[in-house]
């Protein structure tokens, strides 16, 4: 899936670069004209892969020296972020969440010898506890660290494309917020913000050395990321 998803990328910028306006397809067009202020028809567009690594942008597009970040997702069960266990860990201290908060998600995050779903099923207090407190903290902080701009990033990126260049949906920055705003009291049984399901890299329930250090990040997943923009775009467009 990794590298569909660089594959993509490149498709996309195959798609906006070197095109005057005028030659974009209605569909790459919207997404000019929502970016860019007083463009004409004969502007061309430049487009380019982003080659640093831990930023949320994919893509830029560039119109008369103003530049535009884009990030790019597809398919199913998409994974928006993944930190160290330790910055996670000081973040939420940060954002004011106590010692208990912290103790009972790393009896989560590490939950020896069983899957996610055996422990939460067995720990259901305890998840409902630790959802409780994550909900108290503004759920725009973790759109931005998650999905916008993350940890190292200087600009967040001004919206998602979610699909291929024959058929996807735009969504600016206003619509992510607002999108990911409306899962906020969204119930479920494992540890989770909103539409955010927050999990370790990889559990390595086999200590397999090729994931083994995967154990020690924490991994943010947007499964519900189609049904989520379809249901935005129904209600709200």
């Amino acid at each position: 899936m990794i590298e569909k998803g660089y594959q993509n990328e490149f498709l996309f910028v195959l798609e906006f670069n070197n095109k005057k306006v005028k030659e974009l397809n209605p569909l790459l067009r919207e997404i000019v004209d929502d970016l860019f202020n007083n463009i004409n028809e004969n502007d061309v567009v430049k487009s380019w892969r982003n080659h640093i690594n831990n930023q949320k942008g994919d893509i830029f597009i560039k119109i008369n020296n103003i530049v535009r970040s884009i990030s790019i997702k597809m398919g199913s069960r998409n994974s928006v972020h993944a930190e160290s266990l330790n910055t996670f860990i000081s973040m939420l201290r940060l954002r004011g969440l106590n010692e208990n908060t912290i103790k009972k998600y790393l009896g989560f995050h590490y939950a020896e010898n069983m899957t996610s779903k055996e422990y939460c099923k067995l720990h259901q207090e305890d998840i409902k506890y630790l959802n409780k407190e994550l909900n108290k903290v503004d759920i725009d902080y973790f759109i931005n660290r998650f999905v916008l701009k993350g940890r190292l990033s200087i600009y967040p990126v001004d919206g998602i494309i979610y699909g291929t260049p024959n058929d996807f949906f735009w969504i600016n920055q206003k619509d992510i917020y607002k999108i990911i705003e409306h899962t906020k009291d969204r119930v479920s049984s494992s540890v989770h913000i909103g539409c955010f399901f927050i999990q370790p890299q990889n559990r390595c329930l086999n200590n397999n050395s090729k994931y083994i250090d995967k154990k020690d990040f924490v991994q943010i997943k947007w499964y519900s990321i189609f049904d989520d923009i379809i249901m935005y775009k129904a209600l709200y467009k």
